[in-house]
């Protein structure tokens, strides 16, 4: 074999090896190989991006660090961009065009800064670690800390020249302020204005701001003052907001209709003192007696008298012991079923021939024919028993069939599912077929077969075409 000398990949043959070439030889080409491609990447410990040129962002194995040179904007134009994580970002430099980036040499773009011909510098900050210079004849051409009242248009006030110069204008000035009871006059320079709250008033200040507030107590107050006496202030719905006053006389009750309110004693079937009791009279306009009624006696109207009276309650309580029913029939109408007739576990049924159309009755036809211990319980709907079953018990862990298991219609039934399937599956022969049904996910046929144990093999039967089968099995 023609081993490749190679220290670096560009040195690999791509004809190395030949077809003729021994296999024997082949760990010393891999070693070959394996020579290049460390020494082309020395101290390589992670995987390495390398640089992608296409106008589409490259989607298969993209990592965090790739570069990309993007070349869809044409040529000219290419963008060099890499990938942060989640998505491609821009570098700040150009691909195609030399550009020169040297800030510790003076420059930037190749333009001496500070030079006979110094290039313009824009940004959003522009930091000097002891003081910022500005050239002779610039716009602002220096830093004015006197007292800022030359005027000049070129000169950038300090704080303490603009301090000064407020210092001497509020020195100067005081604050007038006149009021329907005197005036006063604030020194700005030395003295502070006072707000102070009043009866029902309130003052606050927070910041810049003084409230004044009207306390409830001054609203309400002030207002009832210039009630007349007896009149309640209201607001009706078509007052635009103006409140009004009504004057309520002796028993008078304020009545409100949706729209306003009125002044009005109470009339007709009930009357009201002072005081505030109420007396109903009468009941649709006819008098109410005033004889006082007794235990279970209502409210009955007499034609003879025109008045309501007190009568005796014609339907007096039925029901006098616990368990008590209240029925109704067509011979005593509402009547008292006794609980007396009943015993302990009756329950109550429908009997036609009985009075009240049902009666109490005790339980019957609870014996379980053929029952054994574990049997299952079945009905029979048509003669009205219970059956246990010889043929299916359960112990409270194993459920036993004597007899076949079936579904109630074919291939509709699963044995388990998804995520409750059977530990093991204990069998004889196992058929399968599908033949009834859909066929299978591969090509979409139906087939009937039986997979049937050897002593050494397992043999498969095809129940259509009575082929038989014999698994190749591999000991392992």
């Amino acid at each position: 074999m023609a081993l490749d000398p190679a220290n670096y990949i560009d040195e690999l043959s791509i004809t190395d090896p030949t077809a003729t070439d021994l296999v024997s030889q082949g760990d010393d080409q891999i070693r070959a190989v394996k020579r290049a491609v460390k020494q082309s990447f020395p101290s390589v410990d992670i995987a390495v991006n390398a640089i992608h040129t296409s106008a589409t962002e490259p989607a298969v194995s993209v990592a965090e660090g790739l570069v990309w040179i993007d070349t869809s904007a044409g040529a000219g134009n290419h963008v060099a961009k890499i990938y942060d994580g989640s998505s491609f970002i821009v570098l700040p430099f150009s691909v195609e065009t030399a550009q020169t980036v040297d800030i510790n040499g003076g420059t930037i773009d190749g333009t001496v800064i500070g030079g006979a011909t110094p290039a313009a510098v824009s940004g959003t900050t522009l930091d000097g670690s002891t003081s910022l210079v500005l050239a002779t004849g610039a716009t602002v051409t220096g830093i004015d800390n006197a007292t800022v009242d030359t005027g000049s248009a070129t000169l950038l006030a300090t704080q303490g020249a603009i301090k000064t110069y407020v210092d001497a204008q509020v020195t100067a000035q005081d604050l007038d302020i006149t009021t329907d009871s005197g005036s006063i006059d604030i020194d700005l320079d030395s003295e502070s204005l006072t707000v102070s709250g009043g009866a029902s008033l309130d003052t606050s200040a927070t910041g810049t701001t003084v409230t004044v507030n009207v306390t409830d107590a001054g609203v309400t107050n002030a207002k009832l003052a210039n009630m007349a006496a007896n009149t309640v202030k209201v607001r009706n719905a078509n007052s635009s907001g103006v409140p009004s006053d009504v004057a309520l006389a002796t028993t008078e009750i304020l009545i409100g209709d949706g729209t306003g309110f009125t002044a009005a004693a109470l009339s007709g079937d009930a009357t009201m003192t002072n005081a505030g009791a109420v007396t109903v009279a009468k009941l649709q306009g006819y008098d109410v007696s005033t004889t006082a009624p007794t235990n279970d006696y209502v409210l009955k109207y007499s034609t003879g008298t025109s008045k309501w009276e007190p009568a005796a309650f014609a339907y007096p309580d039925k029901l006098t012991t616990k368990g008590d029913l209240l029925a109704y029939n067509s011979v005593s109408s509402e009547t008292r079923f006794a609980i007396s007739g009943a015993s302990n576990g009756d329950v109550l049924t429908v009997d036609s021939t009985a009075t009240n159309g049902f009666d109490w009755a005790a339980v019957t036809g609870t014996t379980i024919n053929t029952n054994a211990d574990n049997r299952v319980i079945t009905g029979s709907g048509t003669a009205n028993t219970l059956n246990g079953e010889s043929g299916l018990t359960y112990n409270g862990s194993v459920l036993t069939v004597t007899g076949n298991l079936l579904p109630e219609a074919d291939g509709t039934r699963d044995l388990g599912a998804s995520g409750t399937t059977w530990a093991n599956v204990y069998s004889a022969d196992l058929h399968l077929d599908n033949t009834s049904h859909m066929g299978n996910d591969v090509d979409g046929s139906v087939g009937s077969w039986t997979i049937q144990e050897g002593s050494d093999d397992l043999f498969l039967l095809n129940r259509k075409n009575g082929k038989k089968y014999k698994f190749t099995l591999q000991e392992v």
